[in-house]
């Protein structure tokens, strides 16, 4: 989104922050508005989801995977449909709502955090877990954490890669290839779910 819509990330709101104050301080106005629409539809998002995972506490239930899933699917289905004029904001601002319901739900891989949507934090964990393993007898837990995270680490940097490339080639319909993706990881959610493996009350 940042390649076609006016250069403001939907994903990583620090960035939004950190331009919305050097703008606002320079007094360009609107410019700082621009990142404004993405910052408040991510806090939205992850109340949205909180909610959500309250909701299914309380009823003692599987936390809402497949929902956000379905959730982000159907958002990027309608963006992808929408002519190139439609205004930078409301992609901008559609695309921050769903990766922070993402980022918000989805928080933990094989015990340790995570964040789907921004890179930063998995790369502080891949280097402390390799300096683990390099220090303290190459321990198995340490050598998982490096594999998962180096893992972790090299698919942002090619979904970043690949999201720019397609998106020059087809435009809004770059989105499809997210959309795939999405729905290969929804059923693989929901045949663990129900099979109780990713379910914490059972």
């Amino acid at each position: 989104m940042y390649v076609g819509h006016g250069r403001v990330f939907a994903n990583s709101i620090t960035g939004n922050v950190i331009l919305l104050g050097i703008n606002f301080l320079s007094g360009s106005w609107q410019s700082a508005m621009h990142h404004f629409p993405a910052i408040v539809a991510f806090l939205v998002g992850v109340s949205v989801s909180q909610g959500m995972q309250l909701r299914a506490k309380e009823r003692d239930v599987s936390p809402p995977y497949n929902a956000v899933l379905v959730l982000e699917i159907a958002v990027l289905v309608v963006l992808s449909l929408l002519p190139a004029t439609t205004p930078d904001f409301l992609f901008t601002a559609s695309i921050a709502f769903a990766a922070s319901v993402q980022v918000q739900t989805f928080r933990e891989v094989n015990g340790h955090s995570y964040a789907s949507t921004y890179t930063t934090g998995n790369l502080r964990t891949l280097a402390e877990a390799a300096v683990l393993w390099y220090r303290e007898g190459r321990s198995r837990e340490a050598a998982q954490v490096v594999r998962d995270f180096s893992v972790i680490c090299a698919a942002f940097l090619a979904g970043a890669t690949g999201g720019a490339w397609a998106f020059q080639r087809l435009g809004n319909r770059a989105l499809w290839c997210d959309v795939v993706l999405l729905v290969l990881i929804a059923s693989r959610v929901r045949s663990l779910t129900g099979s109780g493996a990713m379910n914490p009350n059972r």
